[in-house]
């Protein structure tokens, strides 16, 4: 009896431990946001008065009007860090006139040297945020610093630095693809191409080199430009992907082939059929299914016979497309009377209709 005693005493006084415990963190956490609300007015009222700051013409430069409890506050890590991404962000969504007002200002207030202390942490994830700021800033004086962090081994910061210098000489800086020895992975190039998407478009020089690179990862990612800006010019070096021993660059040759192809791409690319992974067929047939031009549909037919019902399709479809009889060659063999091909050229008839 004295021990249950004992336990209830002790769950009782733990629930009045726990419930003044979580009445403390609630009454802090009121604090906080209150605080916080008070910073975020704060900094958004400093964001707006320097966007919209009109430099007065006296030969020097202007400063941005900043309270003292502004600066004050600074010297608190929780303030400065909230700051520092309002400001980030803000750059990252105005130009002209109005971004190189809050570089200045972000300069003004030595945050620039602050990130290039971070710069030189041991801690990556310090070093990515520093490279992160000074790239979104277009401070380009700390370029040489910046291009020598592209070809790191920590992905993070090799990336960072990557799209740092795009933001600060654009599509010029993929010159790290002269150099990088690290793989650039899907992640990282979708970031890159999402970067140059916001660049002003500007000729891209030596593609034509990344494409014999050494590094598959910049092959495909050299390809993937090719695609996106349209470079004919750059055809028979695509085609000479195809010949690659890594199965994923050649996939990606056949997907930009399927953009940039000449009147007989569709028979270079049967050519290679045979030798191909599965997955590279199936990319092979849905190519000819975009391009057409297919001068000898029977050797599609010859593919017909395939165990596999996803290749069946493919095939199939690609015969209805890659030539101006396709369809009619295709009722007319006798296979199309058996099933799954039954299915299967219906829904190849109202592909057409659309």
């Amino acid at each position: 009896m004295i021990y249950l005693r004992l336990l209830l005493l002790f769950f009782f006084a733990l629930a009045i431990c726990l419930i003044i415990f979580l009445s403390f963190y609630l009454f802090i956490r009121k604090i906080w946001r209150k605080e916080y609300g008070n910073w975020d007015r704060m900094i958004e009222m400093l964001l707006r008065e320097a966007i919209f700051f009109h430099e007065a013409d006296t030969g020097q430069v202007a400063i941005i009007p900043v309270t003292q409890r502004f600066q004050a506050n600074l010297k608190n890590r929780r303030f400065y860090n909230r700051f520092v991404k309002k400001i980030i962000a803000a750059k990252r969504n105005v130009s002209g006139q109005y971004g190189d007002n809050l570089r200045n200002l972000y300069i003004q207030l030595g945050l620039d040297k602050k990130a290039l202390r971070l710069l030189g942490s041991h801690k990556w994830h310090l070093k990515a945020y520093a490279i992160q700021q000074l790239g979104t800033m277009g401070l380009k004086e700390h370029l040489p610093r910046i291009y020598r962090y592209t070809n790191r081994k920590n992905a993070l910061v090799r990336v960072e630095a990557q799209i740092a210098v795009l933001n600060l000489i654009g599509a010029e800086g993929l010159r790290f693809l002269d150099i990088t020895s690290y793989q650039i992975t899907d992640w990282q190039q979708i970031k890159l191409l999402k970067e140059l998407s916001i660049i002003p478009q500007a000729e891209l020089t030596g593609m034509d080199k990344w494409l014999s690179s050494g590094n598959s990862s910049v092959i495909v990612f050299a390809l993937k430009l090719a695609r996106n800006y349209r470079r004919y010019e750059l055809y028979a070096n695509i085609v000479s992907c195809l010949d690659h021993s890594e199965p994923n660059v050649r996939k990606e040759a056949i997907l930009t082939l399927t953009d940039i192809y000449v009147e007989n791409t569709s028979e270079v690319l049967l050519a290679r059929f045979d030798g191909e992974t599965y997955e590279n067929q199936i990319a092979i047939m849905d190519a000819i299914t975009v391009i057409g031009d297919v001068e000898n549909v029977s050797t599609l037919f010859s593919y017909l016979d395939a165990g596999n019902a996803q290749m069946k399709f493919a095939v199939a479809r690609a015969i209805v497309n890659g030539s101006a009889n396709g369809l009619e060659c295709l009722m007319n063999d006798h296979r199309s009377k058996t099933y799954p091909l039954t299915d299967m050229i219906p829904q190849l008839k109202n592909e057409i209709k659309w």
